[in-house]
């Protein structure tokens, strides 16, 4: 506990002379495509955090290539069959063998800060428009990967310490619209610093405050609901009420914007827009029952 903070202290010229002494590391490969990359993305880091964003995105099916140096976590990803460089991802010949210029995005995920804006600046140097989502320890290394050009930046303590708190609010019964109003407002405040030096986050900060505006009601149908086996059209919901259907979760499917000739099935659940008395206006026009009108906003985590 005594050395911690003078070892800690060390980052950083231990860094540099490591970068100085050892510039150049032979570049290994593994798993690899024999094609090689195009409109991929790096992640720059195989930790935890660097593993569970390649399981996603294997997923998904989406090219992908690691960059780490921790013998360990290279083994792992080797074992996992995951496209893996071992080495200093802030190392430019480890970026270039990573083929940067051809990437579609570039993830960071070590937590070092030194590190991190080491391997931003290389990577400017090779392809200046890459767009870099980057790990932050905390709001001074925001600002300064903002001034360094970098737009998305993720605290991963606090974004955990927000979900946390979100769900001993649900515990709690705290309503879902208002933990989601807590929730954003915290989200905000954390990350304001960044709206006073970058206009472009004034910009989402003010369609984050419309959001809070735009409420939705979830509405499940039941078997016996007057909707089921009727269509948009046929309902003439916007016309005779106000309130518009911006969604239908259907069997867990999303479907946004649906068409007018859609048919409600039991068990969907509808995504409202309306005011209050639009609302009130639904319940009596289409003759929902009192057990099942909407009068107050939940979230479809409700539902589910």
């Amino acid at each position: 506990m005594i050395l911690t903070p003078f070892i800690s202290g060390l980052t950083t010229p231990l860094y540099a002379f490591r970068r100085r002494w050892f510039r150049y590391e032979p570049v290994q490969t593994i798993n690899l495509p024999k094609s090689g990359f195009s409109d991929h993305l790096i992640i720059a880091g195989g930790g935890r955090v660097g593993l569970f964003v390649a399981g996603v995105l294997r997923q998904l099916d989406l090219k992908f290539v690691i960059i780490e140096l921790g013998y360990r976590q290279v083994e792992i990803i080797k074992n996992a069959g995951m496209p893996i460089i071992y080495g200093d991802a802030s190392q430019r010949v480890l970026l270039e063998a990573a083929q940067i210029e051809h990437a579609r995005m570039l993830l960071i995920t070590v937590p070092a800060t030194i590190i991190v804006e080491r391997i931003v600046q290389e990577a400017h140097k090779i392809n200046p428009g890459l767009n870099i989502v980057a790990r932050a320890e905390g709001i001074e290394q925001m600002k300064s990967l903002h001034a360094q050009g970098v737009y998305e930046v993720v605290q991963p303590e606090f974004e955990a310490g927000l979900e946390i708190t979100r769900q001993a609010l649900l515990h709690l019964n705290i309503p879902a619209v208002e933990i989601r109003k807590i929730t954003d407002t915290i989200r905000r405040e954390q990350y304001a610093p960044l709206y006073e030096i970058h206009s472009d986050y004034q910009a989402v900060s003010q369609l984050q405050n419309a959001n809070l505006l735009l409420d939705i009601t979830w509405v499940p149908l039941t078997p016996d609901s007057p909707l089921v086996g009727k269509t948009i059209k046929e309902l003439g919901i916007r016309k005779k009420t106000g309130v518009s259907i911006v969604a239908v979760l259907n069997n867990g499917t999303l479907i946004p914007n649906p068409e007018v000739d859609y048919q409600f099935t039991e068990r969907d659940i509808l995504a409202l827009m309306g005011t209050q008395h639009q609302l009130e206006n639904f319940n009596k026009t289409i003759d929902i029952p009192v057990s099942q009108r909407p009068v107050c906003k939940q979230s479809i985590r409700d539902y589910r």
